[in-house]
């Protein structure tokens, strides 16, 4: 231990020697400049020597020899000091350039740091502000989220409190738009996505719930309607004893009004048989989301952009806008002013039946 500390203090003393010299020459220099400074070492030639020719012609020869050695000496002093003057001077105004120099990388070094922690701090508060506007936003959207949630709760409390509300006076409704003392809800409407089966004993059911005044509304709309079928003033005939080709699973005897057929009709009505005939005849039939009343179905075409007309044609639908519900029939013949027509629920018994009537009572859908 005591040899590495000697070592360290013998190669410091070392270091700091020359150091210390140019610090010693620096502040000679320095003073040499400072006192030489408006003397005879700071001009610019040295003093002129007399010559020995103008001397020797001189009477006093020896007088003025002992004069010029002295000169002479004088001289060559003022030469060796205007050199040292002017060395000193020299190494001052390079420690004077140095320092500046110094001074000024000094000044840059400090300016940089200073723009360097300015830039830092600059990063630092936009870092700040940004996490703070983002911390913001975040909290912005969490309660804009909650509010949304309470908003959605709210409003599915409130639809739901409304489907309740709503479903008796639905159900009513239903019971007086239907074409048949059965058929106690209307098909589905075009936001359901499932037609409910409804069952002859349910239907029977609900309607034994009813007071005589309902009952007797609904059978005088379907008074109403039985006396328009009846205007149509044809001879009905049994005609096909396969229905038209109307399929099992929805004709007798299954009960009228027991089933939905593959668009939302009850099965055994008029456009339930008039929507299978257009399906069985062109391969296809726009579903209207069971709107079924036949009287609706005009506007339901127009809406799907298909044609209509007073025009008989052959495989068009013929509806009658008489009565409550309206009629919807399938035209099989056309012969002058008359078209021969099958149908279901001419009786609103739901059987199926065909009849000549006249054509000008009817308004056309051509399907294709």
């Amino acid at each position: 231990m005591y040899q590495n500390t000697f070592l360290f203090l013998h190669k410091f003393r070392y270091a700091m020697v020359v150091p210390l010299a140019l610090a010693i020459l620096t502040l000679t220099s320095a003073v040499v400049t400072a006192l030489g400074s408006g003397t005879v070492l700071a001009a610019k030639m040295p003093p002129e020597q007399t010559t020995m020719n103008s001397a020797m012609s001189d009477p006093n020869y020896v007088t003025n020899s002992l004069s010029s050695v002295v000169n002479n000496a004088e001289r060559g002093l003022v030469v060796v000091g205007m050199g040292v003057y002017r060395g000193c001077k020299s190494i001052t105004n390079t420690s004077v350039k140095s320092s500046e120099a110094t001074a000024h990388g000094i000044g840059v070094a400090a300016w940089g740091v200073w723009r360097g922690v300015a830039f830092i701090g600059r990063g630092v508060g936009l870092g700040i502000l940004f996490t703070l506007k983002g911390m913001a936003s975040v909290t912005a959207f969490t309660f804009k989220g909650i509010g949304s949630g309470i908003l959605f709760t709210l409003k599915g409390v409130g639809s739901a409190s409304m489907f309740v509300l709503r479903v008796p006076g639905k159900l009513i409704g239903s019971v007086a738009h239907s074409s048949n003392a059965n058929a106690l809800i209307q098909p589905v409407s075009n936001k359901e996505k499932e037609a409910p089966v409804i069952d002859a004993e349910t239907s029977a059911a609900i309607v034994d719930r009813f007071n005589a005044d309902q009952k007797a509304k609904i059978q005088a709309r379907l008074d109403e309607q039985i006396a328009a079928n009846e205007d149509l003033d044809g001879a009905v005939v049994a005609g096909d004893p396969k229905h038209g080709g109307y399929p099992s699973k929805w004709d007798a005897p299954v009960r009228q009004d027991s089933l939905l057929d593959s668009w939302g009709m009850y099965n055994r009505e008029c456009v339930s048989y008039t929507a299978w005939k257009v399906y069985q005849t062109f391969g296809n039939m726009p579903n209207w989301g069971g709107v079924g009343n036949a009287n609706q179905w005009l506007a339901d075409a127009r809406r799907a952009g298909i044609a209509t007309g007073s025009t008989p044609q052959v495989h068009s639908v013929a509806i009658s806008m008489h009565g409550y519900y309206g009629h919807a029939m399938w035209v099989e013949q056309v012969s002058g002013n008359m078209i021969y027509v099958s149908q279901y629920n001419y009786d609103l018994h739901g059987n199926y039946s065909e009849m000549w009537v006249n054509a000008s009572q009817f308004t056309y859908i051509y399907f294709k």
